[in-house]
C-alpha cells in the first residue's frame, strides 16, 4: 500500500514571496512548525518541531532534495511514528499576478504509514490555509 497526497492552492502572492515563506526558517516557524536550521540547499538536513500529540514528540526530520528557486523545493519527511521517509516537493507556477502552489508529499508506505498518510490531508489543508492568512497579512 502506497498513499500520495496532493493538494493546489493560489495565492495572491508573487513566485518569489511564496518561495520566501516555504525556504525562510523565521517565516516557516510561523505558518508550518518551528524550525531554526532550514537552509534551502540541497543536502541540508533539519529538523521542525511541533506540539507533541500523542506517541509523536512532535518533530519531522527532512533533508533538502531539490531547489530550483522560485519553481521547486523538495525534502525528505519523517516523524518518529513513521516507518518511511516521505518526501514533500513544493512546485510554484506563476499565474497572473500570483501562484498557483502544487504540493506533493509521497511515500506513505505499508499500513501503519498508509494509515498516517490517510490523516495528513487534513493536516495540510490547515497549514495550508495558514500559508494563506500569513502572506495576505504580510501584502497589508
Amino acid at each position: 500500500m502506497i498513499k500520495n497526497i496532493r493538494k493546489e492552492f493560489f495565492f495572491d502572492s508573487a513566485p518569489e514571496e511564496v518561495w520566501e515563506a516555504l525556504t525562510n526558517p523565521n517565516e516557516i516557524s510561523i505558518w508550518l512548525m518551528s524550525t531554526n536550521d532550514f537552509d534551502p540547499k540541497e543536502g541540508k538536513k533539519f529538523v521542525m518541531q511541533a506540539k507533541p500529540m500523542g506517541s509523536w514528540n512532535g518533530k519531522i526530520y527532512g533533508e533538502v532534495l531539490t531547489v530550483d528557486k522560485p519553481h521547486v523545493l523538495s525534502y525528505t519527511w519523517k516523524g518518529d511514528q513513521m516507518n518511511s521517509t516521505t518526501i514533500l516537493k513544493w512546485t510554484l507556477m506563476p499565474v497572473n499576478s500570483g501562484t498557483l502552489l502544487a504540493m506533493e508529499h509521497s511515500g506513505f508506505e505499508g499500513l501503519g504509514d498508509y494509515l498516517l498518510g490517510v490523516f495528513h490531508p487534513m493536516g495540510w489543508n490547515k497549514f495550508l490555509k495558514q500559508l494563506l492568512n500569513y502572506l495576505k497579512d504580510e501584502k497589508r
